[in-house]
Parts: structure tokens; C-alpha cells; sequence
């Protein structure tokens, strides 16, 4: 899967991030779930960054970067945020609403998939599972 760093544009594919649990968070700044989900999205990337979990915030809103950006940081935003790659949505489908959170082991394979606003601890359950 390829994605955009929303920050600086740059082009990178899940392959770099080999060896990691990856979260990928899709989020829209108009959708008042995705907002609530974020305080807990960065407690999970403090706690658990050290401990090879990864957590990508992957931004499905046609704001500009710099508008985003700006939200980001209101939110105490502090892990990466992305713009997906031509086919990403595709190959992550079925997406059923927004937010949708998705988490991926070490060699990028789907393991457990969070429709709607996701319950935080069954977040955390999971990814303790799986560190």
C-alpha cells in the first residue's frame, strides 16, 4: 500500500514499515467520531511506540494540508499523518464508515479491523495481543 506524508508530500509504501504493528486510523476533520477517537490514538502511539507499534493517521478529507495540519496539532496530533496512494482504499476495502481503523502485523496483513468509533479498550486488548 503507498501512501502521502501530509506534511511534505513524500510517497512511501507499508513495505518500509516491515517489522512494525501498524494502526492505520482513517479519519475525515468533518467527522465529529473521528475527532473523539483522537486523544486515544496518540495515548496508544506514547505507550506503545516503544514497543513497536506504529500509528498512522490516514486523512480521507479534501482540505488542504496546511488546514489539516493545523487540526492535527490542536489535537496534540504527534504521529504521522498520510493521504492514501492511488489503489491503498481499494486494497483495504470493505471500508463501511468513518472513522475505520485498521491494524496490521509486522508483514502488513490485516489482523483486526475497527468499524466506527472503536472502543479503546478493545484497541489496547489487541495490540497487546499481538506485541
Amino acid at each position: 500500500m503507498s501512501f502521502f506524508d501530509l506534511a511534505t508530500g513524500q510517497g512511501f509504501e507499508t513495505k518500509s514499515l516491515r517489522g512494525n504493528l501498524v494502526l492505520l486510523n482513517l479519519w475525515a476533520a468533518w467527522s465529529p467520531s473521528s475527532a473523539k477517537e483522537l486523544p486515544e490514538l496518540v495515548i496508544l502511539q506514547q505507550k506503545f511506540s516503544g514497543k513497536g507499534l506504529l500509528v498512522l493517521g490516514v486523512c480521507l478529507d479534501d482540505a488542504p494540508p496546511a488546514g489539516l495540519l493545523v487540526f492535527a496539532e490542536r489535537h496534540g496530533i504527534r504521529y504521522p499523518l498520510v493521504r492514501p496512494g492511488d489503489s491503498t482504499l481499494d486494497r483495504l476495502n470493505p471500508i463501511e464508515t468513518i472513522p475505520y481503523t485498521l491494524l496490521l502485523d509486522p508483514e502488513g496483513k490485516i489482523l483486526h479491523r475497527f468499524r466506527g468509533p472503536f472502543k479503546p479498550s478493545e484497541v489496547r486488548e489487541a495490540i497487546e495481543k499481538y506485541l
